[in-house]
């Protein structure tokens, strides 16, 4: 059963425009939950995923959110297995597929790519995506290796789910546990998940 975004209390479908978009927290503070939310909101409004995280457990919520509805998903662990199902997932932690995908996907720049937990990856996963336009970048910024390359880059959108040492450009309000604060030059203010049935147009 997949989850709903609220941003200042309605729900809220992410647009192309939203990207590229990073999201900081620290751990247990909702931001890893919400960013497998965001990257499900995308996916079954049609767009193509490459989904590459440090830890099983963020394709486990994905998958259970996506259940219910349709759409074409593939956990790879192996080059060969590359192909155009809509959603590919990399084995968790495996940093050279990634790499192999990037490079192998003929449409690659027609997907969203998540690398979530990106404090656990080396800097040459940063060397590889952070030029592609369609990218969210989630994780503790301040634990990343590449945290000032990272920064570097502008974001259309940002959400900040605990304050981070490294300066995001931005006021930061104090934050309930588990609500987020979005800027973006459209939007800004707080953002949560409501856990439940969404409705697809």
């Amino acid at each position: 059963m997949a989850d709903n975004i609220i941003l200042n209390d309605k729900i809220y479908n992410l647009i192309d425009n939203d990207l590229p978009c990073l999201v900081v927290y620290s751990e247990k503070a909702g931001g890893s939950h919400f960013t497998v939310t965001m990257i499900t909101d995308l996916f079954l409004q049609g767009k193509k995923i490459l989904f590459l995280t440090a830890y099983p457990m963020a394709k486990d919520n994905f998958l259970e959110q996506i259940k219910d509805f349709f759409g074409k998903t593939i956990y790879i662990t192996d080059k060969k297995q590359l192909d155009d199902t809509p959603g590919i997932i990399i084995e968790s932690g495996n940093e050279e597929l990634f790499l192999e995908a990037l490079k192998l996907l003929p449409d690659i720049k027609e997907r969203i790519i998540l690398i979530k937990n990106m404090e656990v990856f080396s800097q040459t996963v940063f060397d590889a995506c952070l030029d592609f336009p369609n990218l969210i970048l989630s994780g503790d910024i301040d634990k990343c290796v590449a945290k000032e390359q990272i920064i570097k880059k502008v974001y259309k959108t940002i959400v900040v789910f605990s304050k981070p040492q490294i300066k995001l450009g931005f006021e930061i309000p104090a934050l309930e546990k588990y609500v987020g604060y979005w800027w973006n030059q459209d939007n800004k203010g707080l953002v949560k998940i409501k856990m439940g049935e969404r409705k697809i147009n």
